[in-house]
């Protein structure tokens, strides 16, 4: 194995006949995921299984029509780090491959560890390059380390479905990994085979590290025992992953029945099963880009969801739960704050605090608000609005309630006032406002999620 102070640059893989199945495989995989003209951004790392990754790429990509770059980062964890970037740019220079690299800080104090942390930073700055692919160099052992991982903290069926070949749910660029069905050991041949050089980073054998433990104490072991145990939990991961598609086209399916316009119907969900009502939760959670709840925290989100009476939000980590009536939605935990005082300009779209302005010219029964002279502004207190011509003007905490504006919203909401005279908060407008033509304005809550 090469010094990574010393980098050298690889030879090219020859027509060797131990290469070509492993080309034909990632060629057949990439076939079958990517369109021709897409770039593919391949995270080179400098180790073994990135660099049998980068040389397999460079041989399939020019033929399907793919742009291939690399990108390399660096974590600065290591003394050795800076002969690492070189080795990687040797590499990508020998293959006419553009090469990247990103300087990341690792955050030492994050909850789970520095290998935790270390894989974050990584993930988010390989991002920020853009493309239609990401591709990684996972393999089977990667995949079966993954399960016991995540099985030995309590996961559910998601979290047992462990990594996907292809993976377009974090949005664009997806996450491709195709030698995740191989072992180790075929890159370890391939790599000889073709006369490679690479890294050895000492942290991977490592044992303080949870996957290095369980690589070498844990399947290394089951392997040994049971040969085939390392196939088998890579085999389980696909299982679990059709278990937990089944579960999100359940979840889909209560979430059309039950949606309507300001969230879900509580009568509906308080209708479910437990297990179908916090299957259908954790998707909608997930769907808005919030972390997985543990049980806790589902536990008593259904306990208050079936007890609590009037409008209540319960927060729980990052989020909040809410009701309202009968409407049910989720929440950002932070509570909605209201904006600046600032005058409509004509704007279409007007984000004010943590609602949204929408304004569209009408021809009937429109509002007779002009831009220039509507002001928004927070609540100052003793407000009063007449929205019926027939009844006298009453206070805002009052028309709120009828209004249905959750208590935490109200102070949130704008009031509209133009000529010194308030002709409107919240939705709520003075009657003498209506005219023929005019304005529509909706009032929207995109911290509202459902």
């Amino acid at each position: 194995m090469p010094d990574p102070e010393r980098p050298t640059a690889p030879s090219q893989p020859g027509a060797v006949p131990l290469l070509e199945p492993l080309v034909a495989h990632v060629q057949a995989r990439l076939a079958r995921i990517t369109q021709p003209g897409q770039t593919l951004t391949a995270a080179f790392s400098g180790g073994l299984d990135s660099t049998v990754l980068l040389h397999l790429l460079a041989r399939v990509a020019p033929a399907l029509g793919l742009t291939l770059r690399a990108a390399h980062v660096h974590h600065g964890l290591q003394a050795c780090a800076d002969g690492w970037a070189a080795h990687c740019a040797a590499v990508c220079e020998a293959l006419a491959v553009p090469l990247t690299t990103l300087q990341v800080s690792v955050d030492v104090t994050h909850g789970g560890g520095v290998e935790a942390a270390a894989r974050d930073a990584r993930h988010k700055a390989l991002r920020t390059l853009g493309g239609d692919w990401l591709v990684l160099a996972h393999h089977r052992g990667d995949q079966a380390e993954t399960l016991l991982h995540r099985l030995s903290r309590g996961c559910g069926v998601h979290g047992a479905a462990a990594m996907r070949e292809a993976d377009l749910r974090g949005g664009s660029p997806g996450l491709l990994r195709p030698l995740l069905d191989t072992p180790r050991s075929a890159l370890h041949a391939w790599a000889e085979a073709a006369d490679l050089s690479w890294i050895e980073d000492p942290s991977n054998a490592d044992t303080h590290f949870s996957r290095n433990f369980i690589r070498h104490e844990v399947l290394a072991t089951l392997n040994a025992r049971f040969p085939g145990a390392e196939a088998a939990l890579a085999r389980a991961t696909g299982h679990f992953d059709e278990a937990a598609g089944l579960l999100d086209e359940l979840a889909s399916i209560d979430h059309t029945a039950l949606a309507r316009e300001g969230g879900l119907s509580r009568t509906g969900l308080l209708a479910l099963s437990d297990a179908r009502l916090r299957n259908l939760l954790r998707s909608r959670l997930a769907a808005h880009g919030y972390a997985a709840p543990d049980t806790d925290q589902l536990t008593e989100a259904l306990r208050q969801l079936r007890t609590a009476a009037g409008p209540w939000r319960a927060r729980f980590g990052a989020w909040a739960l809410c009701v309202e009536d009968d409407s049910v939605w989720f929440e950002c935990a932070s509570l909605p704050a209201a904006g600046p005082d600032c005058v409509w300009q004509g704007e279409a779209l007007l984000r004010w605090g943590d609602v949204e302005l929408h304004f569209a010219p009408t021809p009937s029964n429109g509002l007779q608000v002009q831009p220039g002279s509507l002001m928004l502004s927070a609540r100052r207190g003793g407000e009063r609005l007449r929205p019926d011509p027939t009844r006298p003007a009453r206070d805002l905490k009052t028309l709120a309630r009828s209004a249905g504006i959750p208590p935490w919203w109200r102070a949130a909401m704008p009031v509209f006032r133009q000529a010194g005279k308030v002709v409107g908060w919240g939705g709520i407008w003075d009657a003498g406002l209506r005219g023929s033509d005019g304005w529509h304005i909706t009032i929207r809550r995109p911290n509202a999620k459902f």
